[in-house]
């Protein structure tokens, strides 16, 4: 690993330190610790990425707090030996070897702590469900709480931007590991890199599976795939349902923009009310910001939240780390004096502390999409028209900003980056609904869990129903909040297909995941619906097809109706939050 900046304070280093797994496998890791008064509690950060993701570690603030560090790389990655071919595979078992590993030093006092963002918070927690006994506390930041539904998919839709940016620097990461063991990456390299270059143009290559480079240099890809079901597969893969054997007290953190976001709500949520302990249950606590996944300076998009919203504001490093002691410890105060629920309220551009997700105090409140594009609190009358629109799978709407993490963007004013970002670019498509409110006459605060639900129908065998929640300013400004998308056949939320009937109407409900936005007087609320959001998620052909296997030639342009009159309600349920 790269050498660190070490504190004035005297310190003892170990340079790629050999960590034993039980199927014999060496994981290595970089140890620094104080130089006197062992034994330390130990910060635990483990990563696939390599030297920056090293870098960023909090290394320095931990050992001036009295904490030694252990950074290992992953199996398959830096200097770790073994392979890294389908992600997650082995980290948990990983991860309590290391862990128990640690509580063995000498230099040890037994206990351990963990830290680290997205794929670093996941082996956090695949540790954890199996309770090792020296793991005291969690910092897991922009973590989702399952591989299936908040990793590879969502609502059935198959999350290709996100997946095929990472896969495919997880490709070129894997080929230099290769090369430097040795190997001939001859075949594969070219490949990858005409991929790379090109990678706006490979998010429509087709079919999926066959993905040129990633699919070859990393098996996990095509296995993704080919499970598009919820099954044993991703049972057995993931933590989501063996978080109540949790023990540890956690400090999540996570984004309104970020991807991960209904991950990191779940995550305190799951663990406040069913983790094994009390002392768990009690130490649970959420800190969200104005963030995206990899950008906490309060700049999310186009928008700009104030010098306060940033994290280097508020100190988010060192509220860790002081919970991260209190914790380790057991005797530091409850949540190390954190509130439950620390949230940025966008809009007001203030944080607020909270005592619980979702707010006690919430008013669930239905806005009903009408006939001619209104949106409003009345509901619809019998007999209303139905909206219409058509969906070409050839022709999809592109992602325009919201909880991505896809870098770049075509021309054309359309940015794949992720944050909140002007939705006029595509507002006057023919295959985008809006349906927008009259000018607030005074603000309104939404804060909680966002969902839309839709009476629709389709005239093609499968489709996908999205829809996006929009802040639109005096200036005219259309700024996205929320989004979310949900695939016809995946429509009742068991990760099992059921097929749909052409023409016939069923009610689906879309998972905006949540916000909290204050909509000010002088603006209005709109909610937009269509059937793509490309290449945040991949095009449903409309066949029925697989993701995994189809093609142009599965592609059927589908009639789409959206119902809103008083039988076939269609709304957007808010959490609004009374006014003081």
């Amino acid at each position: 690993m790269a050498k660190l900046d070490l504190p004035s304070v005297p310190v003892v280093a170990e340079h790629n330190a050999a960590i034993p797994m039980r199927d014999g496998t060496l994981l290595r890791a970089d140890v620094f610790r104080p130089a006197d008064h062992a034994p330390f509690p130990v910060l635990l950060v483990r990563t696939p990425y390599g030297e920056p993701m090293v870098r960023a570690a909090p290394v320095l603030p931990a050992i001036e707090a009295g904490l030694a560090v252990v950074l290992q790389h992953c199996r398959g990655t830096g200097t770790s030996d073994g392979d890294l071919t389908v992600p997650f595979e082995a980290e948990g078992n990983d991860g309590v070897d290391t862990i128990e590993w640690c509580a063995r030093q000498d230099w040890c006092d037994g206990r351990v702590g963990m830290y680290g963002p997205s794929y670093l918070g996941m082996v956090q927690f695949a540790a954890a469900v199996q309770a090792p006994e020296a793991l005291r506390c969690l910092l897991p930041i922009v973590t989702p709480a399952d591989y299936y539904g908040g990793l590879a998919y969502r609502q059935g839709a198959f999350q290709l931007g996100q997946m095929l940016g990472w896969y495919t620097m997880k490709s070129a990461q894997t080929l230099g590991y290769r090369a430097a063991a040795g190997e001939d990456i001859s075949a594969d390299m070219p490949a990858l890199m005409l991929h790379a270059a090109n990678l706006a143009a490979e998010y429509r290559h087709l079919p999926l599976r066959e993905m040129p480079a990633v699919a070859a240099i990393l098996p996990g890809w095509r296995r993704w795939l080919d499970h598009e079901q919820l099954d044993e597969y991703w049972h057995d893969l993931s933590y989501a349902d063996r978080r109540a054997a949790i023990t540890t007290p956690a400090l999540h953190v996570g984004g309104w923009f970020d991807l991960f976001l209904g991950g990191t709500l779940d995550n305190y949520v799951t663990l406040r009310r069913t983790a094994a302990t009390e002392h768990a249950r009690r130490n649970q606590a959420l800190i969200v910001g104005p963030w995206t996944h990899i950008d906490q300076t309060g700049v999310a998009g186009e928008l700009h939240f104030g010098a306060a919203a940033a994290a280097q504001a508020i100190g988010l490093e060192s509220q860790q780390l002081r919970f991260l002691r209190a914790m380790v410890a057991g005797n530091g105060p409850e949540r190390a004096g954190l509130p439950p629920v620390r949230i940025f309220v966008m809009g007001d551009n203030v944080w607020r502390d909270e005592d619980d997700w979702p707010l006690p105090r919430t008013v669930w409140t239905r806005w009903y999409l009408h006939a001619g594009g209104s949106l409003s609190a009345a509901e619809p009358q019998a007999g209303a028209a139905a909206s219409h629109y058509r969906y070409d799978p050839a022709d999809p709407v592109p992602t325009v900003g919201g909880p991505v993490l896809i870098p770049g963007g075509p021309d054309g004013g359309v940015s794949w980056m992720g944050g909140a970002r002007d939705q006029r670019v595509i507002g006057e498509r023919p295959d985008v609904l809006s349906f927008t409110s009259d000018v607030l006459a005074a603000d309104l605060e939404v804060t909680g869990p966002l969902s839309v639900t839709l009476h629709a129908s389709t005239s093609a065998a499968d489709t996908d129903f999205t829809a996006k929640l929009v802040d639109v300013w005096p200036d005219g400004r259309a700024m996205g909040v929320a989004d979310g998308i949900v695939r016809a056949r995946y429509r009742d939320g068991s990760g099992r297909p059921d097929p749909i009937r052409p023409g016939e109407v069923y009610a689906f409900v879309i998972d905006l995941i949540a916000t909290s936005q204050v909509f000010k007087a002088g603006h209005r609320l709109r909610v937009d619906v269509s059937s793509s959001n490309f290449p945040c998620f991949d095009r449903n052909p409309g066949s029925g097809a697989p993701a995994a296997i189809c093609t142009e030639r599965d592609f059927v342009v589908a009639e789409q109706t959206i119902w809103h009159d008083s039988e076939r309600l269609s709304f957007i349920t808010l959490p609004v939050i009374p006014r003081p």
